[in-house]
């Protein structure tokens, strides 16, 4: 019997009950059909996220790192991977680790976006092309069972933290079907993704889990099978976007759309839905198909039959062949962004300084499994060169802090810490370690652990690791009348102690002498690395952040500034001039001066385990570096706009529409060899392109290179970027030898939506292929002139939303109408739209909506000037119909108008001569 049909047949078999226990994401047992206790939802960013350490497995290299890798084939390999590992947990306990949540797959706009880490980077091929290799192998269809699911997150453009909850994310079309959504579409179609959870915020005006695209363009039209919502936003979409009145309405709303469970508190859904079917918003047959659509998944997953998955024990967990292919994935990842000869280490050196804050540390962030071993930059070059001098230091300030009550802060054995100490041992002294804007940890030198904040609030040592949602080890500091206040960081209360120097907090503003410290440096990390750096012949620097803090899921930075342990760089520099800078992050920094004074500059997301591995085998050699940047580094936050515009065109944003100077271009990576692009030629196929790119390594170094087809188009009828990435391949090339490699580009990745027509298309014209080793790197240029469609012609009705170009105007959402509209931001706003159907019309109409009482909507229609007086309205739902005769012989085929504050726009309608073409919907 077909899956769907055996679906439908065990849903027509529950009871009401049965059915109502099927909506959250802990799916309630009905043992009487065979369907057990199951919980959907298993994290899998890295690799599969296991909760605990008896919970082990392979964790990957961060998605920003894996995407830097540019390599399909190693995604593919990673895919399988986690698959597997989950796969083995699942047939061990049966209850969950089968629907993964993963891969993050949202646009990285603004590299300031606190979960830049989890994503793939800022352009859509890219990330594309590695999710759908990802997510294939993850989906393991044989044909009738598939390994698991995975969903993509966030549907869509979830890309700012402070507001997430509640904002709503301004998406002009031609970017919301080219850009926000081309990636989840990669994913679905052409990928093994067949879920999606939907994002937080509102998408023009909807929140992501009512949009009804969820369903008809997402499920009916590209495949997907479910969606989930993110957690706990059901319920926000009452308690924080306050768009619906009731938990029932939000219910209807978006199960209609297409969310078929709810990441949320089980009984709240239930009593949601129960409500709801009261009201007669929604019926059960809708439930029963929303239903049917996540037991086909669980069929498919083989829940109820003997599934040949069912053999994958937990001996592959974490296994050498895995661990083999994690150390490729380390080693692929890791960018050469500048080198002054300095690098690979020709020898090993005498004398070499590990030195930096992450040079002795594999941290995790919040989606990271638990790994059964490590190897940091330290490990991995001690073992590299076991013969060398290798000396070790932090260089982070070493500080006594001196308490109100006058006495120390003193560490114990137990834990405890006290202020009870008169004079300075090693139990006083703690590594101040400042994250950057001002998110500070206070480490015991003698135990090695943080001071941390807990539940009772006292304060005492806890782990040599932070590891929490909201860390509980961070303090903002802060001067006054000559002395420090400490404020930890959530709720902003002040240290303080008791006479006897038991520490606590308390909320309080009077700043008294009772929440006075005083910091005192017993020494400095500069002046350790001076003297360290000079006596070395070669200094490796590793610096970045710290995952769980400063910027993480619910924090964005503040700045791109590399903000630790300033000047660092520079300084041993000045000491050294053989100083390579290892820069370990989860993002890009502005790292100007690095640039300029280090010898060699190297960046590594955190990459696990073997993190200090591919370190080592990029410092001396082993492995010649092809990493290559997925984002556009900045030299400045101030080459960015406000992280709230999502308008990537408008707002310059990405490579694609950035003009200035970049610091380091999308696409970029230096090498140790030296590669010659020969020729390139490009043929039309049915529904793809074909290039033969012919490349030669010029140098006496076997290694890979990342060969990169980006394309425009000449004459287009719409706007385009100058370049766009259609193509990559990365490919091992031996030296002296010259390689051919054929490319498909398929027509999808160079589609532009149509406003007009409303759909995807691929437009006829002359395509430039240009072909590179990075965005801004062209070696070769081919013209090929394709067949294809044109833009469409707009009809006698016009949505206000398919504008072509707009000034001070975003898309938001009329509940009255449950239509899109238009609204200036400012004092007023302009909307464009051209190919408009002028020529013997007989008058033009707007459907609009006016908040500030009378105004006036100045309107340019061909050479005709035309003002429509607009009516005060009663709400924002109150919307009218306004006529104007349109003057005879009139030419041209553009309208433009001018919109004033506070009115909305929800369409324009042409009357020819013959009369009215289309209906008027308020008519």
């Amino acid at each position: 019997m077909d899956m769907r049909e055996r679906a439908r047949q065990l849903v027509s078999q529950m009871t009401a009950d049965e059915k109502l226990g099927l909506l959250s994401t802990h799916q309630l047992s009905i043992e009487r059909l065979g369907l057990g206790e199951f919980y959907i939802g298993t994290e899998v960013a890295r690799g599969y996220v296991g909760r605990s350490q008896d919970h082990a497995s392979t964790v990957f290299p961060q998605p920003v790192g894996l995407a830097a890798t540019f390599d399909k084939e190693l995604m593919g390999q990673l895919g399988s991977i986690a698959a597997d590992e989950a796969r083995a947990y699942y047939n061990q306990e049966k209850k969950g680790g089968l629907c993964l949540w993963g891969p993050t797959v949202d646009m990285v706009r603004d590299p300031l976006w606190g979960r830049t880490e989890e994503a793939y980077g800022e352009d859509p091929v890219l990330a594309g092309e590695l999710t759908a290799a990802y997510t294939i192998s993850m989906h393991g269809d044989n044909g009738e069972f598939v390994k698991t699911v995975p969903t993509l997150k966030h549907f869509c453009a979830n890309n700012n933290e402070a507001n997430r909850g509640s904002c709503d994310a301004y998406l002009p079309l031609r970017a919301k079907y080219e850009y926000y959504y081309k990636v989840f579409e990669y994913g679905i179609r052409y990928g093994g993704a067949r879920s999606v959870m939907a994002a937080y915020n509102e998408i023009n005006g909807i929140p992501a889990i009512m949009n009804e695209e969820l369903g008809t363009m997402l499920r009916d039209q590209w495949g997907m099978w479910f969606a989930v919502s993110d957690g706990g936003d059901f319920s926000q979409n009452v308690t924080a976007h306050r768009w619906c009145e009731s938990y029932s309405q939000a219910y209807e709303l978006s199960l209609n759309a297409g969310c078929d469970i709810m990441t949320d508190g089980e009984d709240l859904v239930r009593a949601a839905a129960k409500k709801a079917l009261e009201q007669g918003i929604i019926t059960w047959e809708e439930i029963d198909r929303s239903i049917q659509r996540t037991i086909y998944a669980r069929l498919r997953l083989g829940q109820l039959d003997n599934c040949p998955y069912d053999s994958i024990s937990k001996e592959v967990i974490d296994c050498q062949a895995h661990r083999e292919v994690n150390r490729r994935a380390a080693c692929e990842q890791v960018v050469l962004l500048k080198n002054n000869g300095v690098l690979p280490f020709k020898s090993a050196p005498e004398k070499l300084a590990v030195l930096g804050p992450l040079a002795d540390d594999c941290l995790m962030d919040w989606y990271t499994g638990y790994t059964t071993y490590e190897n940091t930059v330290l490990d991995g070059i001690r073992s590299r060169y076991p013969d060398s001098s290798i000396v070790y230091d932090s260089l982070w300030d070493i500080m006594a802090v001196k308490a109100p009550n006058g006495k120390y802060l003193s560490a114990k054995e137990t834990g405890e810490v006290i202020a009870d100490a008169e004079i300075i041992t090693d139990a006083e002294k703690f590594e101040l370690r400042d994250w950057g804007e001002n998110w500070v940890n206070l480490f015991s030198v003698k135990y090695q652990r943080y001071l941390r904040l807990f539940d009772d609030d006292t304060l005492k040592l806890h782990n040599k690791r932070i590891f929490d949602w909201f860390t509980r080890e961070t303090f903002n500091l802060f001067e006054f009348s000559g002395k420090t206040l400490v404020e930890e960081f959530l709720t902003h209360r002040r240290l303080t102690c008791d006479e006897k120097g038991a520490l606590t907090v308390k909320k309080d503003t009077s700043a008294g002498e009772s929440f006075l410290w005083q910091l005192e440096t017993l020494s400095k990390g500069s002046d350790r690395a001076a003297a360290m750096a000079e006596d070395c012949d070669r200094v490796i620097y590793c610096v970045g952040n710290y995952p769980t803090q400063v910027a993480k899921e619910c924090y964005d930075r503040k700045t791109l500034a590399l903000n630790i342990q300033q000047g660092m760089t520079a300084h041993l520099c000045a000491h050294n001039p053989h100083t390579v800078a290892l820069i370990v992050s989860s993002y890009p920094y502005s790292i100007v001066e690095e640039d300029q004074c280090a010898a060699a500059v190297l960046w590594s997301s955190h990459a696990g385990a073997e993190l200090g591995t591919a370190a080592a085998s990029v410092l001396s050699g082993d492995y010649s570096p092809a990493g290559r940047l997925p984002l556009t580094w900045y030299r400045s936050e101030r080459q960015l706009p406000d992280i709230m515009n999502y308008d990537i065109e408008g707002a310059g944003l990405t490579y694609l529409y950035f003009k200035g100077d970049p610091l380091y271009p999308f696409g970029y990576g230096l090498s140790y060899a030296d590669f010659e692009y020969v020729r390139g030629e490009f043929s039309e196929q049915e529904r793809s392109v074909s290039a033969r790119i012919t490349v030669k390594n010029t140098s006496q170094v076997s290694a890979e290179e990342v060969v990169q087809i980006y394309f425009t188009v000449k004459n287009s009828a719409v706007s385009r970027p100058e370049r766009k990435l259609c193509a990559f391949e990365r490919v091992f090339i031996q030296a002296g030898e010259e390689k051919t490699l054929t490319l498909t580009i398929p027509k999808q990745a160079m589609e532009i939506y149509d406003v007009r027509s409303g759909k995807m298309l691929f437009e006829g014209g002359t395509y430039t292929f240009m072909t590179g080793a990075s965005s801004r790197d062209i070696r070769l240029e081919n013209d090929l002139a394709m067949a294809g469609e044109a833009i469409g012609e707009r009809g006698r009705v016009i949505p206000a939303i398919t504008f072509e170009d707009s000034k001070n105007i975003r898309i938001g959402y009329a509940k009255g109408l449950k239509q899109n509209v238009i609204r200036p931001t400012s004092w007023s706003g302009r909307a464009v739209y051209r190919g408009v159907p002028l020529a013997g019309a007989k008058s033009l109409s707007v459907v609009a909506c006016s908040m500030s009482g009378v105004r006036k909507l100045a309107v340019k229609a061909g050479d005709a000037q035309l003002e429509f007086t607009l009516e005060a309205s009663d709400s924002f739902d109150d919307y009218k119909s306004y006529t104007l005769p349109l003057p005879e012989n009139i030419s041209g085929s553009t309208i433009e108008l001018t919109l004033p504050e506070n009115t909305n726009l929800f369409q324009l309608i042409i009357e020819s001569s013959g009369g009215r073409l289309d209906s008027h919907p308020l008519g």
